[in-house]
């Protein structure tokens, strides 16, 4: 058997094509900041520099992002979320509006056009407020409370003064600021009887609830109207406080009506611009003036009238007087004021003539 040698590989041919094991294993350039020469390599130094700084804002970014998740996922878990129908009310709404608290914030939702669900940590400053405020039964906000996991809203309601009849329309009611209210919301058998306001002549107009009255059109027949109206309500509003409420079980002293001269025409009556007149359940009819807070200079005051008006009725019994005759306060009385002459005794305080 023959042993041959195999072929070597020459040092010459590694070299030309095939593997030097003595070579060194390659190694990358280092990425120097300096040149040999020891020169700062400025262009360098500026990519590493936006390199960085692009590293640095996706950064932010992505923590920015990630927060923003972890904000909105907070914002949808149900401890963090309320129901508008579990808003508390610190008033109630008063006994005469139909439905109850229930009825009430969903009226109030959909006349604000709220959702359903409202996010306690992403709701907008006076958002709450305003939707209140937008309610036809709510006169003011007081405050609006954000305990944890709650919203109470403390409210003044508007009440309900006066109604406004019109001859072949429903009548509106009124507050004491003449704004309409809503009358399919109104109880009225929880109410005491609400005064009328008498304008004869009077058109009704398409009143938005919660807002003013005004009459249809627009002219300085109208602004007179409707200023006119809102006193009349104002002045109801006054017969209906508490000290005079309670003293309206005794007929002399139940307001019943405010006629509103100021609307009627010139030519229709001899009562215009001598202020107000107000009838009472025995159906006499008394030039009361100007509502409380507008009596012209010199004039008696709501509550003097009122005090005279009390010894009035506590004293003899008056009996009707004629059509169109009615009593009219002097500084310590009411006098019997004759529209038309009449023969027999001159009035007096206690016994007006005939």
């Amino acid at each position: 058997m023959d042993y041959r040698e195999s072929p070597g590989i020459s040092a010459g041919s590694r070299l030309e094509g095939g593997v030097d094991d003595q070579a060194e294993p390659r190694r990358f350039r280092r990425f120097d900041f300096v040149r040999p020469q020891r020169q700062l390599d400025v262009p360098r130094v500026v990519l590493a520099v936006g390199l960085i700084g692009m590293a640095a804002v996706l950064a932010v970014y992505l923590v920015t992002m990630a927060v923003r998740s972890a904000v909105s996922w907070l914002h949808l878990q149900s401890q963090y979320q309320i129901q508008f129908a579990d808003i508390a009310l610190a008033e109630p709404p008063p006994a005469w509006f139909r439905g109850g608290r229930e009825t009430f914030l969903r009226k109030v939702r959909e006349n604000a056009d709220e959702p359903e669900i409202l996010p306690l940590l992403d709701l907008e400053r006076g958002r709450i407020d305003r939707a209140f405020r937008l309610s036809p039964f709510v006169e003011d906000v007081i405050r609006v409370e954000y305990p944890p996991h709650q919203i109470i809203v403390h409210l003044v309601y508007k009440q309900p003064i006066a109604t406004l009849p019109f001859p072949r329309s429903p009548a509106l009611i009124l507050d004491r600021n003449a704004h309409v209210l809503p009358r399919e919301d109104i109880d009225l058998d929880k109410l005491d009887p609400l005064i009328e306001v008498i304008a004869q002549g009077l058109l009704p107009s398409a009143a938005k609830p919660g807002l003013p009255f005004r009459p249809p059109g627009s002219s300085p027949e109208s602004d007179r109207c409707e200023s006119c109206i809102r006193q009349a309500t104002s002045l109801a509003a006054y017969f209906r406080e508490p000290p005079r409420a309670r003293a309206a079980s005794s007929p002399a002293l139940r307001i019943t009506k405010v006629i509103a001269t100021e609307c009627i025409a010139a030519a229709s009556s001899t009562l215009d611009h001598r202020g107000f007149f107000v009838a009472n359940a025995d159906r006499a009819l008394i030039l009361w003036g100007q509502p409380p807070g507008e009596e012209p200079p010199g004039a008696a005051k709501a509550d003097d009238k009122w005090a005279i008006l009390e010894k009035w009725a506590t004293g003899p019994v008056h009996e009707p007087l004629p059509d169109r005759d009615f009593w009219s306060f002097t500084p310590t009385y009411l006098d019997h004021i004759r529209t038309a002459p009449a023969s027999g005794h001159a009035s007096t305080p206690a016994n007006p003539g005939r």
